[in-house]
């Protein structure tokens, strides 16, 4: 059926929108408070970058702390004076399955 053919579909001027149309579905939807919370939530981001920015923080994915916390010459005293750590790989247990195992 082709929509074209059909009488009871009547052509109407298509009338485009003006700023108060356009206005007012901008706002629709939106609460009575919608303005301020947008406004305090751009503050609240701005805010957070200049204290991050004064801070000297970085996102970082390492674990390390800020530099503002690292105590350099505490961490240097403290790797003199504690052994050295030994590290090794197990390549074989010994007596496997009894209780004198061992790695």
């Amino acid at each position: 059926h082709n929509m074209a053919d059909d009488p009871t579909l009547e052509e109407k001027e298509v009338i485009p929108l003006d700023d108060d149309d356009i206005a007012l579905l901008k706002t629709y939807g939106l609460g009575p408070y919608a303005k301020a919370i947008k406004k305090l939530e751009k503050d609240i981001k701005e805010m957070t970058g200049s204290v991050n920015e004064l801070r000297g923080i970085k996102e970082s994915d390492t674990g390390l702390a800020p530099p503002s916390h690292w105590d350099l010459v505490a961490d240097k005293n403290m790797l003199q004076s504690e052994p050295p750590l030994q590290v090794a790989r197990c390549k074989k247990i010994m007596n496997a399955g009894t209780e004198d195992a061992r790695t």
